[in-house]
This record gives structure tokens, C-alpha cells and sequence, in this order.
């Protein structure tokens, strides 16, 4: 399922202003309604109402109304955000399942999935405590109501109800901070499991050879860029490449020569893109860059000072002997009004087999 981030972040405050609104509203703000303008100060100050009992004494009374609106919101907020997030943090994790070469990786997401259960299960715990402490504190003002607007009440039970008001108020308030305390702590942690998830995904849409990106993000990439330029009637060009000979290197230098011909030559290519390009390994010897915004006549450009530049580095194993030149092949296609990401590939691809064919070390294209 894809989620609408901006969606859900906008719908989870909405409705945690909505239950705070409601439960400042509630008869818990009792004797004196509480002032509207106050909810958009946030404020955990007390305000005070007053009443004049049978006896006709002036009673003083402080409210804690807004405390606990502020902290209910906050509790459904913080609730509600965390929980849409868990979507995008399970497709995380299956993608770093998915990945053969993530052992590492996903040892730290497997932790950090613990990680975030963890806090999930502290915000459960914490919303519930506090819902509790909301039931004790509104029984207790409904008690003091009620014995404030008893008709019989003698000033001695008018005290004591004022005194159990105040001490319950200011119980709520040190629970109130507490709480407060013990979100920004959970806040917290969960910002650092994103942190550590997102290093996680982008190591695991990296090759680990390479550091160029991987076949399965190509795919990905491609085929929104191919959706937007059709959408934008923008311009998409491909180049497909491939190392000239590389099962020759391999067999006559060994696999840590040819892995190092690998490295050198994604290195090139990455050193002659812009950032909005993507350049991916996309199987073996052979790579990929997607250039966004670019026609075939800039594309192929491109892929001829790639071209030239590998060509012209000298080759030499460790201790002087040399191995010779080393070249690669292009094939460069244009997007087409109507053609898919399969369709542009099959074209770029068919003509690197050009390229190959024609005698290798040389660039192709579909230009007219």
C-alpha cells in the first residue's frame, strides 16, 4: 500500500486537536468555561474562577482544564503519527530481507525493528496511564463540584473540597510533566531509529562493489522517470555500458584485478553525471545511467567522454606489470511518446549489441 505522508501527517493532527477540543469543552472544565483563546497558547498556567457559597463566602477556585486538552492532544498526535509511520518502516525491513548481500544490515534493522516496538508499546503504555490519571482527576473535580454546589455545604466542607481541588491539581501537573518528559524521550528515540533506518536503506540500494546504485533501484527509478517525462512531455535519455572483454581481465588477472576494473569504471562514469542522474550497476560488467532532462544528441556526449576518459587510463597490476588498454562499450536511446521503461531499455540495450558488434571501445545511438 502506498501512503499519502502529507495525508496522514495532516489527518493525525486534525484529529488530535479535535479530541482536545472536545475534552477542553467536556463538564471537567466545570463552574467557569474555559477562555477559547487560551487553546492556541498552549499554556500549562492555572486560571481561576470564583463562586460564592450558601454561606455567602467568596470561594477562589484554580483549573486545570487546558493541561490535560494539551497533553490529550499530544498523546492521540504522538499516537497517531507513530502508527502511520509503521508502514513505511515494515517496507524498509522487507526491503532489507530481500537484499543477499545484507547480512550486516539486517542485524541493525532486525535491532532496530525491536527497537521500535519497543516505543510503540511505551506510547500504548503511556497513553493508557494517562487516560487513567484523567478518570482519577476527573472523578475528583466532579467530587469537589458537586460538594462546592451543595446548597448544605459548610464552609469546612467547602475547604476541604477547595483543598482536594488544589492538591489533585497539582498531582496532575507533576504527572503532566512527567509525561511530557516521557514523550520527548520516545520522540527521540524514534528519531534516531529513522535515522538509522534510512542509512540502512541507502546502504542496501548501494552495491557493495560498486557504491553505484543497485538493479533494483534502476528498476524503480526508471520507471518513474519514464511515468513523470511522459506526464511532463519532458525529455528521458539511457545509456547502457559494458566493459569490453571483462571475462578475458578476469581469467588472465584474477577477480581482484577485474572487481578492481569494476570499481574504476563506475567511478568514471559517476565523476561525468549531474546529481538528478543515476548511475547503477546493472548486472556483471554492465552499467546504467539515467539521465532525466536529456535528449540523445546530450546523452551520447556524455557517454563518449566516459568513453574516452576510460580508455585513456593506463592499467598496471601492483609491483609495475602492466595489463593494457582496457575499453567499454555504449548504447544510447531517447525516450519515445508512448514507450514504457521496458521500451526504452530494450532499445539503449539493442544498441550497446551494436556497439559490441561494431567492434567495441564506441558509442551507438538512435539519433535520426
Amino acid at each position: 500500500m502506498r501512503l499519502n505522508w502529507k495525508w496522514a501527517v495532516w489527518s493525525g493532527a486534525a484529529a488530535a486537536l479535535a479530541l482536545g477540543a472536545v475534552f477542553a469543552a467536556s463538564p471537567l472544565g466545570f463552574l467557569a468555561p474555559p477562555d477559547p483563546s487560551a487553546l492556541w497558547t498552549w499554556s500549562l498556567e492555572s486560571w481561576e474562577s470564583t463562586s460564592v457559597s450558601a454561606s455567602g463566602e467568596t470561594l477562589r477556585i484554580v483549573h486545570e482544564p487546558l493541561a490535560l486538552a494539551r497533553n490529550l492532544a499530544l498523546a492521540s498526535l504522538g499516537f497517531v503519527g507513530l502508527a502511520l509511520s509503521a508502514p513505511r518502516f515494515f517496507e524498509m525491513f522487507g526491503r532489507a530481507s530481500d537484499n543477499p548481500a545484507g547480512g550486516e544490515s539486517m542485524g541493525r534493522v532486525l535491532s532496530a525493528r525491536r527497537q521500535f516496538d519497543g516505543e510503540l508499546d511505551t506510547i500504548l503504555t503511556l497513553v493508557r496511564a494517562h487516560l487513567e490519571n484523567n478518570q482519577t482527576y476527573s472523578a475528583a473535580l466532579r467530587k469537589g463540584h458537586t460538594d462546592l454546589a451543595s446548597p448544605a455545604a459548610s464552609p469546612d466542607q467547602i475547604r476541604a473540597a477547595i483543598i482536594l481541588l488544589i492538591a489533585e491539581n497539582q498531582k496532575m501537573l507533576r504527572e503532566t510533566e512527567e509525561y511530557a518528559r516521557n514523550l520527548d524521550e520516545s520522540r527521540r528515540q524514534v528519531d534516531e531509529l529513522r535515522a538509522t533506518l534510512a542509512e540502512t536503506q541507502e546502504l542496501n540500494v548501494r552495491d557493495a562493489l560498486t557504491q553505484v546504485y543497485t538493479r533494483r533501484y534502476f528498476d524503480s527509478t526508471l520507471e518513474r522517470e519514464a511515468r513523470e517525462a511522459a506526464e511532463t512531455d519532458g525529455e528521458l535519455s539511457l545509456i547502457m555500458a559494458d566493459i569490453d572483454h571483462f571475462k578475458k581481465i578476469n581469467d588472465t588477472h584474477g577477480h581482484p584485478i577485474g572487481d578492481e576494473v569494476l570499481k574504476n569504471f563506475a567511478r568514471t562514469m559517476c565523476s561525468h553525471v549531474e546529481d538528478k542522474d543515476t548511475v547503477a550497476r546493472y548486472g556483471g560488467e554492465e552499467f546504467a545511467i539515467i539521465l532525466p532532462a536529456t535528449g540523445v544528441a546530450q546523452a551520447r556526449l556524455l557517454a563518449e567522454r566516459i568513453r574516452g576518459e576510460f580508455e585513456a587510463k593506463k592499467w598496471a597490476i601492483k609491483g609495475g606489470r602492466p595489463i593494457g588498454r582496457i575499453t567499454a562499450s555504449f548504447g544510447v536511446a531517447q525516450l519515445r511518446a508512448g514507450e514504457g521503461a521496458a521500451g526504452l531499455i530494450g532499445r539503449a540495450d539493442a544498441k550497446l549489441y551494436v556497439s559490441k558488434s561494431g567492434g567495441r571501445n564506441r558509442v551507438a545511438t538512435d539519433e535520426s
